[in-house]
């Protein structure tokens, strides 16, 4: 009785003198990343673009956000695991992150029982769209949007148009959807396949020149891939080292792993992909200013060159913590409804959450990678912006 009856005048003293009663506890996000294995420079992009939305955001709800940040190894399993840890140890009240489609649709068919709001940055795979009430995606493209984008880049790139394509996937949900949805499109809109059923490659494939033995046989000059990020770049390698660049050209279902590319060298020229964002956005009009903003405060923060996998990991983390400012609440149902239709105007403008299905709309750019121009990250390759698609193009429309 006596400690209550302390605890009470402390807390009274503390009100009449106008200070903090008790430290306000911290608001806890639960962050999933690759941080080891085949995709961990991708994965501490995505770290840094959640920490630096969350050094921006400040406070939640008047209390500091904490991110506890977890490795998913890139391993359903891992990542469920530590998911449950996040959850009911840590007491996250939201997950964010995730890199690959496996371990997104893991944790999706998991989120009964976490009963928090898991949103990815970047997930690809189309099954996520309406795929639960506390699902969502605000990041990285749709594979349906993906590959509109990269068709209408080749219909509207001559030496793109006219060539014969092999598709090459990585063996995994997300690449398996990806060469589905290319090639329907390709089949609609008159653009040559060699191999409709597609290749598909291991993830833990290192030497691709069986791979690249098929290709050169198959009397393709055109290469359509999705393969993880960070392994775009050392297929490239390989694949001129083979001499198989000489005949053809490449594009890509993701944007290739900014560190990854920048060691490639030469080999790193030449590819070609629709994606969220590039660094050269600085550049092109309509999106200079903000762009170049978060170009700048990012690499001032991080000293790294500023990338796709950082960008929409940043949007992403910006929407979810609107959204627990609108709810008021970490209650989790009341953080779910305010994602519906929630929307960020970040370094690529608007990004949307449509209400109907869960899933993000934004618009896209098409680039090429290039030799860079003198620039302030130090960059020797980067994304060439050559055309920004808008939203609506690459749709699917928001019921």
């Amino acid at each position: 009785m006596k400690r209550i009856l302390v605890l009470s005048l402390s807390v009274a003293l503390a009100l009449a003198w106008g200070l903090p009663a008790l430290a306000a506890a911290p608001v806890k996000i639960g962050v999933l990343v690759p941080l080891t294995g085949i995709v961990a420079n991708g994965g501490m992009e995505m770290k840094n673009g959640i920490d630096m939305a969350a050094k921006d955001k400040k406070t939640l709800l008047g209390r500091p956000i904490q991110l506890v940040v977890e490795d998913t190894q890139v391993k359903p399993a891992v990542a469920v695991s530590k998911a449950e840890k996040l959850v009911f140890q840590e007491k996250s009240v939201a997950l964010i992150g995730v890199f690959s489609s496996g371990v997104g649709l893991a944790l999706a068919k998991n989120i009964a029982k976490l009963n928090v709001p898991f949103l990815t940055t970047h997930v690809m795979t189309t099954a996520f769209y309406g795929l639960n009430p506390l699902v969502f995606r605000s990041g990285q493209l749709a594979n349906d949007q993906t590959a509109v984008g990269n068709v209408k880049g080749i219909l509207a790139t001559p030496d793109l148009k006219k060539r014969k394509y092999y598709v090459l996937v990585h063996d995994y949900a997300w690449g398996h959807d990806a060469g589905k949805r290319f090639i329907a499109l390709a089949k609609e809109n008159g653009i040559k396949v060699v191999n409709p059923d597609f290749d598909k490659a291991p993830i833990a494939t290192k030497n691709w020149s069986t791979y690249i033995s098929k290709i050169k046989a198959s009397g393709a000059d055109g290469i359509y891939i999705a393969l993880i990020t960070d392994v775009i770049p050392r297929f490239m390698k390989q694949a001129t080292e083979f001499g198989l660049m000489k005949t053809c050209r490449l594009v890509s279902g993701a944007a290739p792993g900014a560190m990854d590319l920048e060691n490639s060298g030469p080999a790193g020229v030449g590819i070609f992909g629709a994606s969220d964002y590039a660094w050269d956005l600085e550049n092109f009009p309509g999106y200079q200013k903000k762009a170049k903003d978060w170009n700048a405060r990012y690499f001032k923060m991080y000293k790294a060159i500023p990338c796709d996998a950082a960008a929409h990991s940043y949007v992403g983390a910006m929407n979810l913590f609107q959204a627990i400012e609108k709810a008021g609440s970490t209650d989790p149902q009341k953080i779910a409804a305010a994602l519906k239709g929630m929307s960020y105007d970040g370094p690529y403008g608007k990004v949307w959450i449509c209400p109907s299905d869960n899933c993000m709309r934004n618009d896209a750019v098409l680039t090429e990678t290039k030799v860079a121009p003198k620039n302030p990250y130090g960059a020797k390759i980067y994304m060439k912006v050559l055309k920004v698609f808008k939203a609506a193009e690459l749709g699917p429309p928001c019921k």
